[in-house]
């Protein structure tokens, strides 16, 4: 795995240069929108996988990376888009230049190019969510259950465990559907056995009586035991070309013909109530759209938490309505599928009375052949192939149910009247003829029935292995899902309990001791968390958007770290963390710093003050961000970047006394700021969050004050000398340094302002840099690798900083 050194970037989406020395370290780059920050992030995805992400999907149509890539100046001239991405090996060590042209964005080159140095490039350019966003985080929160279990598994690299299963189960579709075919034609071929013997069941007895009548005649032994490979004329003598033809057999098939032909009441019954749930269905379309959307809507109803539609993503005017606008949906949809098991059984019906009329037309046809008019053969066939295409297009969904509408409100099983005389006078010959004789009859009936005893043989074979296909399907199906939601449980109990303990940093005030539980099951993954101890429920329930969004990076987290391991050590976040309610983001910043020390992140915000955090909590330095101030179509970016002491001392270098003293008071002020949240500052409350640098500055003295004494009184409680030492130390400085910051910030302010006094030298403004700097390391520790603000924490036990250089203790024996 790599980590990110160095970016540059020339005329590259709205950038037209830019530098930023990133050096394996967490990096923020904070700027109103529109000041060019995603660019960024563009770049960084382009230089790794040779495309840009932000350009793909929907809403991207006719939107090119050779067209839309390179600066609007350059549009026109894509190898002018470059991006040079200097990268680490975490391994080696080893650093090398990755360079990548919008011209011919498949290719980059890389300098040194080794084999171990590609090796780590490939491994990071398989994994393109290391780059979040924030559309990205909410589909691993607010997502359906099969949608989330795909979204999930694509990240863990599961995704294909989804694919066998779907193949397993289209495998398991096609074989229920072979035994349904092998079952049914195991019944026909049963009841046309039993038909030609007239039983009523395939019993031993039964057929061996029957069998046993007609060998008697024909002098052969009787059969003493009758199984599926028993042969009826065996042992008989050849008595010429008697022939298949028996007369019994032939009048009592015709006979069935004429009956079934004659008497269509209950089939067209049966495509009467077909017709009618078809045609509900037809007069109102929204129905079958209502089926299609049920399982949308139903998450749509889950997902509300304002008047903002998350399906259609439209206002309205209160929560109340759209509630009552999708709840109407789906009771719509809940009736429509009622209809929809009406029409399917309906169907199945009419399907099975059509099967039994073309069986009685097939069964007539060899008859036909040989007793019947020479056309009659020929018409009895295209009956029944018209049958048999008028079932297919009926089919077993209701698309095809209405795609056949035409044709269920014709009588399509009504024989044409020439076909039905011709049928007529076929049953006339047969009744003319002469009575067999009874050696005849016997022969020809030991011989159908030996015919039709083959086909239930063939047909029970062919049941009997669909059958086993089938079971031999389900059972690998089910275990296929048994092992995998197994396997898969065990991997999300290990992101749950990250997730969890995610989740309760960041909210640790309200949410400590927050739990969540993600079930997986044969393709979706049910996510459900804790509300207060009163019960787990979807995330979408009761929790706000805020935390919502808190949720799924710490989600994504969570899987990431599950995916990766140790070799997790670059995430570029976009505007990710705003998706964290304002209260929380410093806890934000000590998750990322205390689960994640040795991953480099990669930041952009909007918020400025989100960006002093993250310097205060040591999450990144002040050397370690780029500001970003506007944006200009030829210009690109305006930025600053760096330490704020050395952008003064280039000021002062230049003798721009005002530009100095301007950002010397910027940084004082945000400063105050942070240093007052950080050990309790008390200022008066204003409710527009706009407080002067005086008050600030006021409550950050007061308040170390008072801590020092806190110290210096629990030190004497515990008798502990070294401890009081340091405090007397402490408090020395602060007597030293805070009149003498107090003596010259004045300079700083008419300075800024414009009056007077403001044509001061550098010589009068480098005592107030002296002076303030001085004041600001009075709390900040003095270790080069921390560096960070101290703070009190709750409970308040300690002044301290993060790496315990700074620390005092504030509890009393």
């Amino acid at each position: 795995m790599i980590q990110l050194e160095h970016l540059h970037m020339e005329d590259f989406r709205g950038i037209r240069v830019l530098d930023l020395p990133l050096r394996s370290k967490s990096f923020a780059i904070h700027g109103p929108n529109g000041s060019g920050k995603s660019g960024v992030v563009d770049a960084i995805d382009f230089a790794l996988s040779g495309s840009i992400h932000r350009l793909l999907g929907a809403g991207t149509g006719g939107v090119t990376l050779v067209k839309h890539g390179p600066h609007v100046h350059k549009r026109d001239d894509p190898g002018a888009a470059v991006v040079e991405l200097t990268v680490k090996d975490i391994v080696t060590g080893d650093t090398a230049v990755l360079r990548r042209s919008i011209k011919d964005p498949g290719e980059f080159t890389l300098d040194p190019d080794t084999e171990p140095m590609r090796a780590s490039i490939a491994e990071a350019q398989v994994h393109p969510e290391l780059t979040l966003s924030r559309r990205e985080i909410i589909k691993y929160v607010l997502s359906k259950p099969g949608e989330r279990a795909q979204e999930v598994q694509a990240l863990l690299k599961l995704d294909r465990l989804d694919e066998f299963r779907k193949l397993l189960k289209s495998s398991l579709t096609k074989t229920s559907g072979a035994l349904t075919t092998a079952t049914t034609e195991r019944s026909t071929a049963e009841t046309n056995f039993a038909a030609h013997l007239g039983i009523g069941e395939l019993l031993s007895e039964s057929i061996a009586r029957e069998i046993n009548a007609r060998r008697a005649v024909l002098g052969a032994d009787p059969l003493t035991d009758v199984t599926i490979d028993t042969n009826f004329e065996e042992g008989l003598t050849a008595a010429g070309e008697a022939g298949t033809f028996n007369l019994a057999t032939a009048l009592l098939e015709v006979a069935g013909l004429i009956d079934a032909v004659d008497d269509t009441t209950e089939l067209a019954a049966k495509q009467t109530a077909l017709a009618t749930i078809a045609q509900e269905l037809a007069d109102d379309p929204t129905l079958l759209e209502a089926l299609k959307h049920q399982q949308l809507v139903d998450a749509g109803l889950a997902a509300l938490v304002d008047g903002h539609c998350p399906l259609c993503d439209h206002d309205w005017e209160d929560i109340d309505t759209l509630r009552a606008h999708l709840t109407e949906k789906l009771e719509h949809s809940r009736s429509a599928v009622g209809v929809r098991t009406q029409l399917l059984a309906a169907a199945t019906a009419y399907r099975t009375g059509l099967r039994e009329l073309k069986e009685s037309i097939d069964k007539a046809i060899p008859f036909a052949t040989s007793h019947g008019d020479d056309t009659l053969p020929h018409l009895l066939s295209n009956f029944s192939a018209s049958i048999s295409a008028h079932n297919q297009a009926v089919g077993t969904t209701p698309e095809s149910v209405l795609a056949a509408a035409d044709a269920l409100a014709s009588s399509i099983f009504a024989i044409e009247s020439d076909t039905r005389r011709l049928v007529g006078d076929l049953d006339t010959t047969l009744k003319a003829l002469p009575d067999q004789t009874a050696s005849t009859a016997a022969r020809t009936y030991l011989a159908i029935a030996q015919d039709r005893w083959a086909r239930v043989r063939v047909a029970r074979a062919q049941a009997t292995k669909a059958t086993a296909v089938r079971d031999n399907a389900q059972i690998i199906y089910d275990q296929y899902c048994a092992v995998s939601d197994t396997a898969l449980k065990e991997l999300y109990e290990s992101v749950e309990a990250d997730f969890s303990r995610y989740y309760q940093i960041i909210n640790s005030d309200d949410e400590g001791h927050f739990t969540a539980e993600l079930k997986p099951t044969s393709g979706s993954l049910d996510l459900t968390v804790d509300f207060y101890g009163i019960g787990k429920f979807p995330p979408t329930a009761y929790h706000s958007e805020g935390h919502q969004d808190g949720m799924g990076v710490c989600l994504y987290l969570a899987l990431v770290k599950q995916l990766l391991g140790e070799g997790f050590r670059y995430a570029v976040l976009d505007d990710v963390v705003m998706s964290v309610d304002v209260n929380h983001r410093r806890q934000f910043c000590e998750l990322l710093k205390s689960e994640f020390p040795d991953v480099q992140f990669i930041i952009t915000t909007h918020d400025v003050v989100w960006a002093r955090q993250m310097q205060s909590a040591g999450l990144i330095t002040s050397k370690s961000q780029a500001r970003f101030y506007g944006w200009t179509v030829d210009g690109g970016p305006v930025y600053e970047q760096g330490d704020i002491w050395e952008r003064i001392d280039e000021d002062l270098a230049k003798e721009d006394v005002a530009g100095a003293a301007h950002k010397l008071r910027r940084r004082l002020e945000a400063a105050a700021a942070d240093i007052a949240e950080a050990i309790g500052g008390k200022v008066p409350f204003r409710g527009d969050n706009n407080y002067d640098l005086s008050v600030l500055l006021s409550a950050v003295k007061g308040r170390h004050g008072d801590l020092l004494a806190k110290a210096a009184a629990a030190a004497n409680s515990w008798g502990d000398e070294t401890a009081v030492e340091v405090v007397k130390t402490k408090k020395a400085e602060r007597a030293a340094i805070v009149p003498e910051q107090e003596s010259e910030v004045w300079l700083v302010n008419s300075m800024v302002h414009n009056n007077d006094w403001a044509n001061a030298s550098v010589n009068d403004l480098e005592p107030v840099l002296d002076a303030t700097r001085a004041f600001l390391d009075l709390f900040t520790c003095d270790n080069p690798d921390c560096g960070g603000w101290i703070y009190t924490g709750w409970p308040e036990d300690a002044l301290r900083c993060d790496c315990g250089n700074y620390n005092l203790n504030l509890k009393k024996k």
